[in-house]
Parts: structure tokens; C-alpha cells; sequence
């Protein structure tokens, strides 16, 4: 079902959104209008765009508004009605609103009119986002400049976010809304006012329910591996080898065995004499419900299935019916078709992964095996520790979300890492991001193959687009690659998110400063004046030092300029410093890294190294990454990480969930 123009506009108005003023006619009488300009518009659920199908005229007088209506009526004989409003002026935006099927209600926002789709200067809002982060996401469109004022136009900030305040509270009291567009919404110093509408509803679609998983769910203290062998070439071999380091009681379960690499194997988990807290699961997909039911029996609380051959492979029934078994004895699943999952601090893995990480603070979600694999071999060369890793598989039964929930809730993780393909509950995961720091990876930014869109709205918001804002605007970190993804870590796991973006550049190489400086404005980071201590600098500096931030040591500069110049940096209020160090050869760069983890200890504020180079920096790299300090080795590695970190909405997470 749709909603014309005019039945968008009294929905509007019951909300205390204004509207323009209209009036709605049928027949071929001329309606009593006498407010010109005037636009003139057909009224009709066939005609979607209706200035593309010439449905809209413009009218100066009764004489034009008569011609018009002739016009009109002969190109829509079968129109519904027509209708006239007043023509209003300002900044064109563009409004519109998708009920996404992850995250339920977002609204787009940006520089409207015809060209929408062209431009594409849009961010997408989700209906639970506070006023503060409103703001944030349109600072992130040109719409926003035109508002705060640019050559002759001006708009009203405020006037809009109660605007969009006033659209949101509609589309929570009205789940059937799937999209609307309010294209134009003219914006002026005294006004917000949609010059169009059109909305199509449909009824909200059945969504799975989010279930929060107990807190020790994957803090096991005893393991059971279904289908261990003493086979080197099978996966229940590798589960049995990868749980020798774990500090808990391993139990294997095959009836062709009496002992697997040194365990005692059980014919079946009934058959283990102890309590057993998680079942690691490698036996044929067939086979996985009755197991699943003796693991019921049992009083086992966490199934791992390992084994593939379900939805992956055309048999969403099997799958179903692991769902049934698990939720008839309260088992929660992880997978099917799962690596496993790895907690360090455990010495547990209680995967097929070859490698257990290095023990940290990072809580890895991946809806990739393979992925994990890479990222488990890349983590000691990076120096990236993490406190649990989730292969989250086919999420049968548990899903990324109530993952990131549960890593939200443990003592045990500074930063959440998140690979996602694909979510279903989006809505829920926003309630979450921002109380932790969290970096994501999505895969699916091409939108190639889309269908033909209904609406603006419609054509604009790809998964990727609206995953990337909605996340963003909540407090998360969407990055394009792993390494990004580690650099970030990085930082958040040393400082979390800072509220500060004031920026301090200390280095001895002119060209990285320069490009440092370039890269953090860019960014929109605040570049710092150092003229309140420019003549305390001047006393231990050289000459042609260069007095201004990026505050250049010059090439010949050692750790004892490096210490003089920090004492007196301290002086002055800024919330990160960025040390470069290039090297030269009086460079003595494990002294200087000495000196940049005393500078982060003495001001108890973030502090990040930039050692570029290769061999000769090695050692002070070691340093710092050795006391917790962030080191890159280059200047947009870092700035990026900074600015990554900093956190835009100033609101604090307690403020937000009671917003939100």
C-alpha cells in the first residue's frame, strides 16, 4: 500500500511537522486557490517520480494555474485527483526513510532536488540515535555547510533536528512505514517545510529474537570433542591436539577409541563421569541432532558444530532441526559450519586454527573462518593480543550481535574487532556500540545487481551505506582493510576513545611533520598553537627551529631535545601527541622512545609514536610497543589511528543508552 502526497502530509502534521500549505481537488472545476507561485502536482499511487513524468507544473497566477490543470488532466486521465500548494524557497534537501531489514527505521539525510541520486550527499540515521549524534552524522554532508551558511543561503539548524527528532518519534509509533521520501524539504532561517511526499507500507517482516548468551558461556572449564580420532588427517584430531595448552579437562568422545593423544575417550558424553560445560562437535551433518540431543541429556550448555553440510549446502531443514533440538534443552549453538572458537588467557582453542593469538584485550567476532586464520597468523608479527576469538559460522542459533554483547558485558576486553558479511539484528547491535570501543570490517560494499529502487530513499540506502552510518553514528569504527583494522585496535586498545581532538606534532624531519599536519587536517583534527611557550622553546631548541605545530626539532635533535621540548609541551592543553622519529645518524631512537613513554606516563594523556624507517628504529619500536604506546610506521598510519579514535558525539554512553 501507498500514501500520496496529501496523506503523507496530514500523517506529517498529526507529529507537529510542518507542511506546506495545499489544497486537494478533483473534477474539472478550478479550485479556490489565489496563493501564487504555485505548484501544481498530480495525485496518484502509479506515478512515482512525478517530475520525471511531468506531473509537477509551475504556476504564477488562476490564468496559469487553469492552463495548467488542462495539462495535467489530459496526461493523467485516470489521476486520483490533483493537487496545489504554495512554492516554497530555501535550501533543498532531501529527507527520506528506509525500514532496513537489520536495523529497522534509518533516515537519510542530505543536499536534496533533482540530482539526489547523482550526488548522493547522504548519511543515514538510525530511529534510536540520539539528537547529539543527528548532529554529528549531518556535519558529515555539504547539506550541513548550506545550513550553517554559505554565499546566499542559510538555514536553521535546530529548526531542522527537531525536524528530524519529530520524523523519528512518527516512525517508531508506525513500523508499517518501509520507505518515505520527503524530497525536497526546503530549509530557511525560520523554517523546515517538505515540498513532496510519498510513502509505501508494508508490514514489518518477522525478525529473529535477540537471546543475550550467559556471561561464562565461552569461559569453559571443561571441553568434550564429539568425533575425536586419533586420525592426523581428521578435524577431530585437531580439536583433540589444539586443546592439549588448555587449562580445563578435555574429554574425547568416540566409541572406536579408548584413548586420544593421551586422553581418556568416552563412548559417549553421558559416559564422562564429570560435568561437562562445552561439546565441540565433528561428526557428519546427519548425525549432528542426535548428538546434540545426548549433549541435552548431559546438561551441556554450549554446542560447537564444526561440521559442515547445512544451510551452506541447500539443507536449511537440518539446520532447522539442530535450532529445535538446541532450544528443547537449552543448548545455545554456535555454527554449524564453524572454525571453532580460541581464548587465549586460557591457553583454550577449541577450534581447528593451527595457532592460538598472543593473550590481549581484543574480543574477535568473525562471521569468516578463513579470515580468522589469517588474522591469528598475522597477530604476533603485528603485536595484537586478543582475550577471545568467535568463528560465529552459519549463526544457526547464536548470532554476531548477541556476540558483541557478550564481549561488551566481559571484564576481559578493552576493544571489539567485528568481520561482518551480513546481519540480522542490526536494531539490537546499536544499543551496544559505543559502551566499548569497537572496529568493523564489512564485506558487501558493491551494490552491483540491485534491483530497480521505488523511491530515492530506496536507491540510496545499500547495506553497506546504511551498515556503515548507522554503526558510525552510534560511536563504532568502520575500516576498509586489516590493517586499518590493526592500527586501530592499536590505538583504542592503549586510550579508548578520546573526547578531545586537539593534536600536538613533536618531530626531527620537516617533510613528515608537514605531511602529518596535512593529513590531521584533513581529518578534521585541531592543530594546536605552541606560541603560549614559543619562548621556553626557543631556549632549548635551535635557531631555526619552527615555531609553530608541527614543532620541528630539526634533523640533528636527540633524546635530550626530545625530553626538553616535552616538558615544556606539557605546559600546554591538548588531548593526543604524535612523536615522529626519522633516523639520522646521531639519532639515538631507543633513548628517544624512553622519552615518549616518560611523556605519556608524567601527562597521563595519549601519546603516539611514528618511527619511520626500517632496522635502525627496530629497537625503539620494540620499546613502545613493549609499554603499551601505539607506534606506526608512517604518518598517515598514525593520524588516521588518531582520528579514528576520537570521539565525535560528546555525550557520554550513559546518556545515550538512556536516549537511546
Amino acid at each position: 500500500m501507498d500514501l500520496t502526497e496529501p496523506e503523507v502530509y496530514k500523517l506529517l502534521s498529526l507529529y507537529g511537522i510542518s507542511v506546506p500549505k495545499y489544497l486537494v481537488f478533483e473534477g474539472e472545476e478550478l479550485p479556490p486557490w489565489n496563493t501564487f507561485p504555485a505548484v501544481v502536482k498530480v495525485v496518484s499511487k502509479e506515478v512515482i517520480h512525478k517530475s520525471n513524468a511531468g506531473g509537477v507544473l509551475f504556476v504564477k497566477n488562476r490564468e496559469e494555474l487553469r492552463e495548467a490543470l488542462s495539462k495535467l488532466r489530459k496526461r493523467f486521465p485516470n489521476a486520483e485527483g490533483f493537487i496545489v500548494e504554495e512554492k516554497l524557497e530555501g535550501i533543498e534537501a532531501f529527507v527520506g526513510v528506509k525500514r532496513d531489514p537489520s536495523f529497522l527505521h534509518v533516515v537519510g539525510a542530505g543536499t536534496g532536488g533533482i540530482l539526489v541520486e547523482l550526488f548522493k550527499d547522504v548519511v543515514f540515521i538510525p530511529v534510536r540515535s540520539t539528537r547529539e549524534e543527528t548532529a554529528e552524522q549531518l556535519k558529515k554532508t555539504k547539506l550541513y555547510r548550506l545550513i550553517k551558511g554559505f554565499r546566499n543561503f542559510k538555514g536553521n539548524e535546530e529548526l531542522f533536528l527537531d525536524f528530524l527528532e519529530k520524523l523519528k518519534k512518527l516512525l517508531r509509533e508506525h513500523p508499517e512505514i518501509y520507505e518515505l521520501d520527503l524530497n525536497p524539504t526546503f530549509i530557511t532561517d525560520r523554517y523546515v517545510i517538505p515540498a513532496d511526499g510519498r510513502a509505501l507500507l508494508k508490514e514489518p517482516e518477522e525478525r529473529r529474537e535477540f537471546k543475550p548468551l550467559p556471561e561464562n558461556l565461552f569461559r569453559p572449564k571443561s571441553v568434550a570433542v564429539i568425533g575425536a580420532s586419533t586420525n592426523p588427517k581428521k578435524v577431530g584430531y585437531a580439536l583433540v591436539r589444539n586443546l592439549e595448552r588448555f587449562r580445563g579437562k578435555v574429554f574425547p568422545v568416540n566409541p572406536k577409541y579408548e584413548k586420544v593423544l593421551g586422553f581418556k575417550c568416552y563412548p559417549s558424553v553421558n559416559d564422562i563421569p564429570e560435568p561437562v560445560d562445552c561439546a565441540l562437535i565433528a561428526v557428519p551433518a546427519p548425525v549432528v541432532p542426535p548428538v546434540l540431543r545426548e549433549c541435552g541429556e548431559k546438561g551441556i550448555k554450549l554446542a560447537v558444530v564444526i561440521s559442515a553440510g547445512f544451510k551452506e549446502a541447500g539443507r536449511e531443514d537440518l539446520e532447522r532441526e539442530v535450532v529445535e533440538v538446541a532450544r528443547n534443552y537449552g543448548i545455545r549453538v554456535l555454527g554449524p559450519n564453524t572454525l571453532g572458537f580460541m581464548v587465549p588467557p586460557l591457553g583454550l582453542n577449541a577450534s581447528f586454527s593451527t595457532t592460538l593469538p598472543p593473550e590481549g584485550e581484543i574480543s574477535f567476532l568473525s562471521q569468516s573462518g578463513a579470515l580468522i586464520t589469517a588474522v591469528v597468523d598475522a597477530a604476533a608479527s603485528e603485536d595484537i593480543g586478543f582475550s577471545e576469538v568467535i568463528s560465529l559460522g552459519n549463526q544457526a542459533d547464536i548470532e554476531i550481535t548477541e556476540c558483541f554483547d557478550l564481549a561488551v558485558r566481559s571484564p576481559d576486553t578493552k576493544v571489539i574487532l567485528s568481520y561482518v558479511e551480513g546481519l540480522e539484528l542490526g536494531f539490537e547491535l546499536l544499543e551496544f556500540v559505543g559502551r566499548k570501543p569497537a572496529v568493523f570490517i564489512k564485506a558487501g560494499r558493491s551494490e552491483g545487481g540491485k534491483r530497480a529502487a521505488a523511491s530515492h530513499t530506496g536507491s540510496l540506502a545499500g547495506d553497506y551505506k546504511v551498515f556503515k552510518d548507522a554503526v558510525e553514528c552510534r560511536g563504532g569504527v568502520v575500516v576498509d582493510s586489516l590493517e586499518e583494522a590493526f592500527d586501530c585496535c592499536r590505538f583504542l586498545s592503549a586510550y579508548g576513545r578520546l573526547k578531545g581532538k586537539k593534536l600536538l606534532i613533536v618531530t626531527n624531519a620537516g617533510g613528515p611533520g608537514t605531511l602529518a599536519a596535512d593529513y590531521a587536517t584533513s581529518f578534521g583534527l585541531e592543530l594546536i598553537s605552541v606560541a603560549p611557550v614559543e619562548k621556553e622553546l626557543s631556549q632549548v631548541l635551535p635557531p631555526n627551529w619552527s615555531r609553530i605545530n608541527p614543532v620541528d626539532l630539526i634533523g640533528d635533535a636527540t633524546s635530550d631535545r626530545y625530553r626538553a621540548a616535552f616538558e615544556i609541551l606539557e605546559k600546554l592543553e591538548w588531548d593526543v601527541c604524535l612523536v615522529i622519529v626519522t633516523p639520522q645518524s646521531m639519532t639515538d631512537v631507543p633513548e628517544i622512545a624512553h622519552e615518549v613513554v616518560k611523556l605519556a606516563e608524567r601527562s597521563r594523556r595519549a601519546v603516539v609514536g611514528c618511527l619511520m624507517g626500517g632496522s635502525s628504529v627496530s629497537k625503539g619500536i620494540e620499546i613502545l610497543k613493549r609499554e603499551g604506546i601505539p607506534v606506526y610506521p608512517d604518518p598517515y598510519r598514525a593520524v588516521n589511528s588518531i582520528r579514528r579514535g576520537v570521539w565525535s558525539v560528546q555525550s557520554s554512553s550513559e546518556e545515550r543508552r538512556e536516549k537511546g
